[in-house]
C-alpha cells in the first residue's frame, strides 16, 4: 500500500539526481587532484624541475602516510633564469593542510610565485644517508585546498540528500506499526 504515489516518484527522482550528482562531483574531484600537480620529481639532494606556466603554486612533499623524516628537510628553489631563491621548511601550522591518502600524504611546505616558464632547481639539505626516500616525492602543484573544501561540502549534501530521499521514498511505501 503506497501512501502517495507522486511523493514516492518525487523521492525516487531526486534520489536518482543527486545520485548521479555525487558520481560527477566524485569523478570531478579526482579528475582535479590529478591535474593539479605542475611538476613533479623524486626527492633527492639536488633535481631539476621544468615549469611550463607562470602562476602561484604550492611546494608538496609526497611521503608515506606514517613516516616523519620530513620535518627536518629544508628546502631551496633556485630559479635557474634569474637566480631567484625561496627557502622553504616544514611548519606544524601548514603541515594541518595535509592531503592523505590510502599510503602517502601530501603535505605542504610553502607557496612559491614562478613568474615564467623555466627551469627550477630544487635543493634538499637534511637528507639522511642510508635512508630509502623511493617513496617521497616533490611536487609544485596549483593551490587546491577552497577547490576541494567546496567538493567534499557537494559530497556530504548530495549524500544527506540522497538518504533524506531515500528515507521519505520508503515512508511512503512502508507501514508504519502502531504502538
Amino acid at each position: 500500500m503506497i501512501k502517495s504515489l507522486p511523493v514516492l516518484v518525487l523521492a525516487s527522482t531526486a534520489f536518482l539526481i543527486l545520485g548521479g550528482l555525487l558520481g560527477w562531483v566524485i569523478a570531478r574531484l579526482l579528475r582535479s587532484n590529478r591535474e593539479q600537480v605542475v611538476a613533479s620529481g623524486p626527492l633527492t639532494a639536488e633535481q631539476e624541475l621544468m615549469i611550463d606556466e607562470p602562476a602561484a603554486l604550492v611546494v608538496l612533499m609526497e611521503v608515506p602516510r606514517f613516516g616523519l623524516d620530513f620535518r627536518q628537510l629544508e628546502f631551496e628553489v633556485i630559479q635557474k633564469a634569474s637566480g631567484q631563491s625561496t627557502k622553504l621548511r616544514y611548519d606544524f601550522v601548514r603541515g594541518q593542510g595535509a592531503v592523505y591518502g590510502l599510503t602517502t600524504m601530501r603535505v605542504p611546505l610553502g607557496r612559491i610565485a614562478v613568474q615564467g616558464p623555466g627551469s627550477y632547481l630544487v635543493r634538499i639539505g637534511g637528507l639522511q644517508p642510508g635512508t630509502d626516500y623511493a617513496r617521497c616525492r616533490i611536487m609544485f602543484s596549483r593551490p587546491y585546498l577552497g577547490r576541494m573544501v567546496l567538493q567534499i561540502i557537494a559530497i556530504v549534501i548530495c549524500a544527506l540528500g540522497m538518504l533524506l530521499s531515500l528515507l521519505l521514498a520508503l515512508w511512503q511505501v512502508l507501514p508504519l506499526q502502531q504502538g
